[in-house]
C-alpha cells in the first residue's frame, strides 16, 4: 500500500477551493473539508516538502494567518476510500458526472468518470464552469482540442455534444491513462488522447480548444494554442483565479481575442473568447 502523509490546514478563512488548486500542483491528491476553516490534505510520503507548502502559502495574501502540521499515516488504500466518498453532481440541468457504480438519473448528457483522485471530475468550480460554457456552444461535426484533459471529462462532453474529433492531451501520465479508461467507459469513438505536452498535439486546425489549466500555463502556451485555433473559432479558459483575470484579459487582448463571455465562482473564473483574425 501507499504510504501517505496527512497535511492538517486551520483557519484557511473560506480558501479552501483556492489552497487545494495550488496543492494539486504539489503532488497532493485528495483532501477532507471539515469545515470551511479547515483543511486536511494528503500526499504520497515521498512526494511531501515542507518547505514547498510554505512557500506555497506565502505565495497569496489571502492565505496570511493560514496554520499547518502534518503527519505520517499507516498504510490504507487511499484511493478505495476517495472512491467511497465520490458523489454525482448534475451541471446545467442537464448534465451529470457521476462514478459507475452510481445508477444514472436519465440526465441528457450522461458522463461516468471512473475516480482517480485526479483533478476533473466536475467537482471543481473550473471544470464545472467549462461544462456550462460548453452546454452554450455548438459542437457537432467540430474539431475539438482539450488541452489539459485531465480525467477527459471535457472531451467526453464535447464528443457527447456531437463533435467529430477530438484531441486530449495531458503531461500527466496517470490523466492520460484516466482519459483512456474514461472514454472507453463512455462508449466514446472520436477520443484521441495524447501523453505530453503542446508539441504533441497535432498541427491542424480546430473549431474550439477547452483549456481547464492554470494561469501560467494559459500565460506559457496561449500564442501557440491560437496557431491551432480556426477564424471564429471558440476558446474556453478556466482554472484562474479571480485576482489573475487581468493578466489573462490583458495576454488575450494583446492577441486580439474577443471575450463572449465570462463565470464566476467560489473565487475561480471560466473565460470563453473567439478569435477574430
Amino acid at each position: 500500500m501507499q504510504e501517505y502523509r496527512i497535511v492538517h490546514f486551520t483557519n484557511t478563512k473560506a480558501q479552501n477551493d483556492i489552497l487545494i488548486a495550488l496543492l494539486n500542483d504539489l503532488s497532493f491528491d485528495s483532501y477532507e473539508e471539515p469545515n470551511e476553516n479547515e483543511l486536511k490534505a494528503y500526499i504520497p510520503e515521498q512526494d511531501f516538502e515542507q518547505s514547498l507548502v510554505e512557500e506555497t502559502l506565502a505565495s497569496l495574501e489571502i492565505f496570511e494567518g493560514i496554520q499547518f502540521k502534518h503527519k505520517a499515516l499507516e498504510n490504507k488504500n487511499w484511493n478505495a476510500l476517495w472512491e467511497k466518498n465520490f458523489e454525482a453532481i448534475q451541471v446545467g440541468g442537464i448534465c451529470e458526472v457521476r462514478a459507475p457504480f452510481h445508477a444514472s438519473s436519465g440526465a441528457k448528457y450522461d458522463l461516468v468518470i471512473e475516480p482517480k483522485m485526479a483533478f476533473g471530475t466536475g467537482h471543481h468550480a473550473t471544470t464545472k464552469m467549462v461544462i456550462e460554457l460548453m452546454l452554450e456552444l455548438d459542437f457537432k461535426g467540430k474539431k475539438v482540442l482539450d488541452f489539459g484533459c485531465g480525467t477527459g471529462i471535457l472531451a467526453i462532453l464535447a464528443e457527447k455534444l456531437g463533435a467529430a474529433s477530438i484531441e486530449a492531451n495531458d503531461i500527466e501520465f496517470p490523466a492520460f491513462e484516466n482519459t483512456m479508461e474514461n472514454a472507453a467507459l463512455n462508449h466514446c469513438k472520436s477520443i484521441h488522447a495524447l501523453y505530453g505536452d503542446i508539441h504533441v498535439v497535432p498541427k491542424t486546425n480546430y473549431d474550439t480548444i477547452l483549456a481547464n489549466v492554470t494561469t501560467l500555463t494559459i500565460q506559457e502556451n496561449l500564442l501557440e494554442l491560437l496557431q491551432l485555433l480556426t477564424l471564429n473559432g471558440n476558446i474556453l479558459l478556466s482554472g484562474i483565479l479571480a485576482e489573475q483575470k487581468d493578466i489573462v484579459l490583458d495576454l488575450a487582448k494583446s492577441l486580439k481575442l474577443i471575450l463572449i463571455s465570462e463565470k464566476m465562482e467560489n473565487n475561480w473564473v471560466a473565460l470563453h473568447f473567439q478569435k477574430a483574425n
